[in-house]
């Protein structure tokens, strides 16, 4: 069920028009940073898995706060024993940090 209402809000995410204004624009950060959080608590607590070979989540904050915009790293995840949908969070080059679903 948790993962349920991740989906939900990665689904929300997308559907914002963040070029309309600037309140669009800081609600999908907003909204994007709290499935970051709750993804870091997924990844802690053993509920997704992430893309073998990848860094942990952490390292996208990393980037965002050391690198900024010039710099793009993106980490697949899943949720445990569903490894049918694939979804995807990143950083991307001058742009804003993204998460997905990852089309078949």
């Amino acid at each position: 069920m948790y993962f349920d209402i991740l989906e939900n809000d990665i689904e929300q995410l997308n559907k914002i028009n963040t070029k309309a204004n600037y309140t669009s624009r800081d609600r999908y950060i907003g909204l994007y940073n709290s499935i970051y959080e709750r993804l870091l608590e997924m990844e802690k607590a053993g509920r997704i898995v992430l893309e073998p070979g990848k860094k942990s989540l952490s390292y996208l904050r990393e980037l965002l706060i050391n690198d900024g915009p010039e710099y793009s790293y993106t980490i697949v995840f899943w949720e445990k024993n569903n490894p049918v949908k694939k979804y995807k969070i990143g950083v991307c080059i001058r742009g804003l940090p993204i998460c997905k679903p990852i089309e078949s």
